[in-house]
């Protein structure tokens, strides 16, 4: 390949071509232009005689001169050809970006609401038609290219609607529907067709400029040829002719001024290229900064690195390239230098510890192709990223890279790789072509460069994308935040008028949708005047405002709210006002209840000279209040040890234990314990104390009352003295009725005795027994502690024992007892006592007369009853006589000691029963009434009731 072959394109250099005859060489132009120029005019050869050797050279040069006249001719259709093909080329590149300008400012101004995006869009807009129209204008003579520009007049049609359409929507519909028809247009088919338009367009000028290169190409080796053979011959004709060999040195010199020339204009096409390679080298570096940390640091040159140095894989990482799908993009470079340097392949490697990944390939094998990589072993690529320099290899075959051990892959014979590095100096991979024949290369590194600046590019819109993708989210969560915040949260203008309101503040406001309290004023919710001013005012002095106030709501009630303020900007620069309010209303009425609960037990605790307390365990304080402290002399704040000194030393110990006793399970203690007043002496104080844990079961807190009990004291120690006298009185009265009842029975047997009628002998010795059984009850009751109630179990047994002795029948009769440990009250033990004197009595007169013996049985329980119901005694006695006669009614009976019977078990409200034989069974069963009437066993206490 010739160097004249070699292009630039306006989208990679972003400059001219290099003249025909240059190589590019590190970047640079060089070398000497390889054609001369005719000068434009020649001078005239006057009258001189000339020989025919002398005309036919004339007649030779003059040949060569005309064709020299066509090649220039040629040359310069070439120039215009080729400079037509770069403003076709430019034109396209133009209005690919304008294309994409519209489509981008369209979709920024919905994604951001910024009209700041639209105007470099309304500017493509206008500009693109004008920018067609050329193209048509330029491209006239190519009926191909004419239909591709109506085509892509038709989608440029088509995407400017659909934009308009968009645009449309977001002004009447707003931007979230503007996204939506955004995402359900075809505008990314309309740019894909375009796109595939504009490669076409750039494709079908590429191969025209081929077509001219290689025709300008013939035309030069035949004028070379040409000129060669009637130079040669001219010069030997001259040689013949001596003088025609000054002429020939003129048209040399006219020869080398004008190459003179070509390589001035030649400098200053070098020095455009060079600037214009600085700018891009300036921008890449640019979008580098802009993806990394923001400061600018000198471009590193590239190094030597390691394929797994830490640095290069994490600045590779960052690109976010490996392993994706292939873009355009890229696409584009590998296409351009392929055909720039008439190379079957061209690859975008990028490379890591482990393979080369191809981002972009142009002339991949099948076997490749699919998966786009291979191990780094066999990649010619490592030497360019461990190197950190160009690699060219001329002939692989020959001279492979150094350290490369493999065999040559087949179809690789030529290599040239440049590294492509970031700023930092890494090297990320290598831009590449290879050829399957021996060459020598030109050099690769501006469109290395182009694509250092598209992977930033990339970068940055991968980093951007992720930016407001995530941006995008805050503000989705914030506002999802706020419309279903509690707290009411509203914005106003500096006009005061509110703006914006989330659900919560409407309905803390009374309203029933947001909308309908946007664009009230807040003065309207106010309950004072001027009171919105102040807060305004102390805003714009302190930027921040934090109130309680009374509002009022929109039916008028009033509304207690607590207001954070804070002054804010929009997206104008203009001030807002950003507030929260919370509904408080609740809170103040409960402030106002515990004040007035606090009012309230102040005053009950003065009225029942109390006290209460809270105890601090941790840091030992007490807080006190009520009358009672200061009547007491204790501070309201004290030391818990301080009142522990005050306790009297008999109850230190006895208060000591109850506050150390106190656990989760028995939180509380009550005491009673004597404490120092402030003028010397001793008041009684009780003690109810409660105590809270936490859910590890550390003490945290202990609260409690102190009561003044001095004059219950006082009280109970009188009563107590009152009830001892009163017992010792009691005692004494039973002893003398039992004395008085005794001397009833001593006269009664002395009369008795005295008596000569069996009958009267009798009724006296019954009436005697009665008066035992009465006189028995008073003895046991002044015997015992306990006055009001009887141990009715012991009184049968000794009953029964006295009435059996006083018949005599003690060798006959025997008592078999099953008594329930039962304590009866008086009222009811008397009449008991008395009911069973007389069944006894009977039992003893009619079921065991002279010479007769048996068991008496006498049997005393309490049955089981549910918990609440009232309680009864049974009283069984029994005898194995021959028992009742037939039809025999206790009610009908004539004898005093039936009557007597009836009589007493009314007066009990009992049940007298008969049971079963053999011998006479009597129950009587007592109702005892609410339970507590009776208690099982004797040590019981008189009032309580036991099973």
């Amino acid at each position: 390949m010739g160097p004249s072959a070699l292009s630039w394109p306006a989208s990679v250099a972003a400059g001219t071509p290099p003249p025909p005859g240059c190589r590019v060489i590190d970047g640079r132009f060089g070398g000497f232009l390889q054609h001369s120029e005719p000068a434009s005019r020649l001078p005239r050869a006057g009258g001189l005689p000339l020989p025919p050797a002398i005309g036919l050279a004339l007649g030779l040069l003059l040949a060569v001169a005309l064709a020299a006249l066509w090649f220039q001719d040629v040359a310069r259709e070439a120039v215009r050809g080729r400079a037509h093909t770069h403003q076709v080329r430019l034109e396209l590149t133009e209005l690919r970006n304008e294309v994409l300008e519209l489509s981008r400012a369209v979709r920024g101004y919905v994604a951001t609401g910024r009209e700041d995006w639209l105007e470099p869009g309304r500017e493509a807009q206008r500009q693109a038609p004008r920018r067609l129209q050329r193209l048509r204008q330029l491209s006239e003579r190519h009926p191909a290219q004419q239909q591709r520009l109506a085509a892509l007049e038709r989608h440029l049609q088509a995407l400017i609607e659909l934009d308009e359409a968009v645009l449309r929507a977001a002004v009447v519909q707003g931007l979230p529907a503007a996204r939506q028809r955004i995402a359900a247009s075809t505008g990314p088919a309309e740019l894909a067709a375009m796109s595939g338009l504009f490669d076409a367009l750039d494709a079908e000028e590429l191969r025209l400029l081929g077509e001219r290169d290689a025709a300008v190409q013939r035309n030069t080796n035949l004028t070379i040829a040409v000129t060669a053979l009637g130079s040669l011959l001219s010069l030997a004709l001259v040689a013949w002719a001596g003088w025609g060999q000054q002429r020939s040195l003129r048209r040399l010199g006219d020869t080398v001024r004008a190459l003179e020339q070509a390589q001035a204009s030649l400098s200053q096409a070098n020095t455009r290229l060079q600037a214009q390679a600085g700018q891009t080298a300036e921008l890449n570096e640019a979008l580098w900064r802009s993806i990394g940390d923001g400061v600018a640091r000198p471009s590193a040159q590239p190094s030597p690195q390691r394929l797994d140095a830490p640095e290069r894989l994490e600045a590779l990482r960052r690109t976010q390239l490996m392993d994706t799908p292939p873009e355009e993009d890229f696409d584009r470079f590998t296409r351009l230098a392929a055909l720039t340097l008439q190379a079957p392949l061209c690859l975008i490697s990028l490379v890591d510890d482990r393979r080369q990944f191809f981002k972009s390939a142009f002339g991949l094998p099948e076997a490749l192709a699919g998966s786009r990589e291979l191990p780094v072993q066999e990649s010619f690529c490592q030497f360019v990223v461990t190197s950190g320099e160009a690699l060219v290899v001329e002939d692989a075959r020959h001279a492979p890279p150094p350290r490369y051990a493999l065999p040559v892959p087949e179809g690789v014979v030529a290599y040239l790789g440049v590294p492509l590095a970031t700023p930092d100096g890494h090297v990320l991979g290598s831009f590449c072509v290879v050829d399957d024949k021996p060459r020598q290369w030109t050099a690769l590194e501006r469109i290395a460069q182009s694509v250092l600046a598209a992977v930033a590019v990339r970068m940055q819109l991968r980093a951007l994308e992720k930016h407001v993708a995530v941006r995008t989210a805050e503000v989705q969560l914030l506002a999802g935040a706020l419309k279903h915040s509690l707290n009411g949260v509203s914005i106003v203008d500096r006009r005061g008028y509110i703006t914006y309101a989330n659900d919560a503040f409407s309905l803390q406001f009374g309203y029933e949708r947001p909308e309908e309290v946007v664009g009230q004023p807040v003065e309207l919710h106010c309950t004072q005047p001027g009171q919105a001013q102040r807060i305004y005012e102390e805003l714009r002095a302190w930027g921040a405002c934090r109130t309680e106030l009374t509002a009022r709501r929109r039916d008028g009630s009033p509304l207690e709210v607590l207001v954070d303020v804070y002054l804010a900007r929009d997206e104008g620069g203009h001030e807002v006002y950003v507030g929260t309010t919370m509904d408080i209303t609740e809170r103040k009425r409960a402030e106002q209840a515990l004040r007035l609960g606090e009012e309230r037990l102040r005053l009950a605790l003065e009225a029942a000279r109390m006290g209460a307390y809270d105890h601090d365990p941790a840091t030992g304080e007490v807080q006190r209040i009520g009358t009672l402290y200061v009547s007491l002399g204790l501070a309201p704040r004290g030391h818990g040890e301080e009142y522990l000194d005050r306790v009297h030393p008999e109850d230190r110990a006895m208060l000591r234990s109850r506050m150390a006793g106190v656990s989760p399970a028995q939180p509380g203690y009550t005491a009673e314990y004597r404490l120092r007043t402030a003028a010397g002496g001793w008041a009684w104080t009780a003690d109810h104390a409660q105590a809270s844990f936490s859910d590890a079961g550390e003490l945290q807190r202990q609260i409690g009352i102190n009561m003044d009990i001095t004059a219950r004291r006082e009280a109970e120690a009188g009563l107590k003295a009152a009830l001892a006298e009163k017992e010792v009185l009691l005692q004494e009265v039973h002893h003398r009725v039992k004395n008085n009842l005794q001397v009833v029975s001593s006269l009664l047997q002395l009369q008795r005795r005295q008596l000569r009628d069996p009958a009267i002998e009798a009724v006296f010795s019954e009436t005697e027994h009665r008066v035992r059984a009465m006189a028995l009850v008073h003895q046991r009751l002044y015997q015992q502690s306990t006055l009001s109630a009887l141990n009715f179990a012991d009184y049968l047994r000794t009953l029964a024992d006295q009435l059996i002795r006083s018949f005599g029948a003690e060798g006959r009769v025997r008592p078999a007892c099953e008594l329930q440990p039962l304590t009866l009250p008086v009222n009811t033990a008397i009449p008991l006592g008395l009911i069973v004197t007389e069944l006894i009595t009977n039992a003893l007169k009619y079921a065991y007369g002279p010479g007769s013996e048996g068991v008496l049985g006498l049997v005393l329980r309490m049955p089981e009853a549910e918990p609440a119901a009232p309680r009864s005694v049974v009283l069984e006695v029994h005898d194995s006589g021959p028992g009742l006669p037939p039809g025999f009614e206790p009610a009908g009976a004539t004898s005093l000691g039936m009557r007597l019977v009836t009589l007493l078990s009314r007066q009990l409200d009992a049940l007298v029963e008969i049971g079963p034989g053999p011998g006479t069974h009597w129950r009587v069963t007592v109702p005892l009434g609410a339970p507590g009437n009776a208690a099982a066993g004797s040590g019981a206490a008189p009032a309580a009731v036991a099973a």
